[in-house]
């Protein structure tokens, strides 16, 4: 699920990205002139895509594809289609195509954690890749169950340490994240009680799972972006409508920073924001190169993270978030 665009694929964004970028600069114009109220996109901006494929294990990309020639974008990006300008000889124009990128990101997650926040839970298939220690782990595809209030989080893994179960719950367990771990080790090593924010529960992720699912993914892009406008030194943002992920149209958010003394963690980030939920369904970043780097876009690869099959719940059973729970492993 998770591999690098083709490289005729880049070429071709590459090409749209000029054209899609000065269309966002110039509805930047009108978007600053009157309120901060983001326009839903033309009926007309429909797109064909390509069905995504599954997994390459090796690069994680694959599932996002956008096959349109340059005649059909330009046939159905909305008027003003005479808008077609070089952001690049007006610096000052593209200062607002990135500011109107930023703000329509934040305006367009906020809208989606309040949304998602109003169903109690949801279950999805969560796949991540990350950079620990320096070395980039191997893909991890999790079953994710997760309810809101009180917040509460159920992992399966299917790959890998297959069989491994995770459990938290707020006030439950002692503020301890249950973990029952897969395989051989599953049957003699007894049911592990780690504190969230501990070195051995995040020695094998970036995150503690007291951040996991969906919107706690939003609010941390918001945060980033929200410490941009901040900041005054806006990274190039693009913004693309047509694309598909997990078979669900999607917008496209690319974030570049300049400089290091902009964003010290990240250089990069591809964002992939579903159209109907408004949430963050594929995030990948990239840090900054160093005097040995080679190949920068995989070696400054540090987490790439997706969720599929997304389902929300009017309410999952109390049984889900309660460690004796008969199929779960967690009490032998």
């Amino acid at each position: 699920m998770i591999g690098e665009l083709q490289n005729s694929s880049r070429r071709q964004s590459h090409r749209r990205q000029n054209f899609a970028a000065a269309v966002v600069a110039g509805g930047a114009l009108a978007f600053l002139y009157y309120n901060f109220q983001p326009a839903e996109a033309d009926e007309a901006r429909n797109v064909s895509a390509t069905k995504v494929s599954s997994l390459v294990h090796s690069l994680p990309d694959t599932r996002i594809r956008k096959s349109v020639s340059s005649t059909d974008m330009e046939t159905h990006v909305p008027k003003p289609k005479e808008i077609e300008l070089p952001l690049s000889t007006d610096p000052q124009l593209s200062e607002i195509s990135d500011r109107y990128a930023i703000l329509f990101s934040i305006s367009q997650l906020q809208r989606g954690i309040e949304k998602l926040e109003s169903a109690p839970s949801y279950t999805t298939i969560f796949e991540r890749v990350e950079r620990i220690d320096g070395e980039l782990k191997d893909q991890q595809q999790i079953e994710l169950k997760l309810r809101h209030a009180p917040f509460s989080v159920y992992m399966k893994w299917l790959n890998g340490d297959k069989g491994r179960e995770l459990l938290y719950a707020d006030n439950e367990n002692e503020g301890r994240m249950l973990v029952k771990l897969g395989g051989l080790k599953g049957r003699f090593i007894p049911t592990l009680r780690l504190d969230p924010m501990g070195t051995q529960a995040q020695a094998e992720t970036r995150h503690p799972i007291t951040r996991a699912g969906l919107v706690n993914l939003a609010k941390q892009l918001i945060e980033h972006r929200q410490r941009d406008l901040e900041s005054g030194h806006y990274p190039h943002c693009t913004v693309e409508e047509g694309h598909e992920f997990d078979g669900r149209p999607c917008t496209k958010m690319t974030v570049e920073y300049a400089r290091k003394e902009h964003s010290a963690m990240y250089r990069k980030s591809i964002t992939m924001i579903d159209s109907e939920l408004s949430l963050p369904v594929y995030v990948r970043n990239y840090t900054w190169a160093d005097q040995n780097t080679v190949d920068e876009e995989q070696e400054t690869l540090i987490e790439c993270y997706a969720y599929t099959k997304i389902q929300i719940e009017k309410q999952l059973a109390n049984a889900v978030w309660q460690h004796d729970n008969p199929e779960y492993r967690f009490k032998r």
